[in-house]
């Protein structure tokens, strides 16, 4: 295949032949992907358990956690409006 000759038809054939390279490259992908299905969980590695010393799970609020969140909203709508930091001070039930 001369560069100064190429001709319609080298280049059809040189697009197949990168077409289907790619592709046979994406097909191998897909098959290591599924082979992953296929690996140990637990690979040996323990994550370290935080330990409670009361031995009792610690509950949360409801209360707690809408107020969280209303902090959340807060400050992300805050943070649209203004260009900088924003730092909640307090929160006060509206309605």
């Amino acid at each position: 295949m001369d560069i100064a000759n190429f001709s319609l038809m080298d280049g059809i054939r040189l697009s197949i032949f990168a077409m289907l390279v790619v592709f046979l490259i994406l097909v191998l992908l897909q098959f290591i992907i599924y082979s992953f299905k296929f690996l140990p969980k637990d690979l040996g590695i323990k994550k370290s358990e935080v330990s409670n010393p009361s031995g009792t799970v610690p509950s949360i609020n409801s209360q707690d956690e809408d107020e969280m969140v209303a902090m959340l909203m807060a400050s992300i709508l805050a943070k649209d409006d203004m260009k900088g930091n924003i730092r909640i001070k307090s929160i006060k039930r509206i309605s």
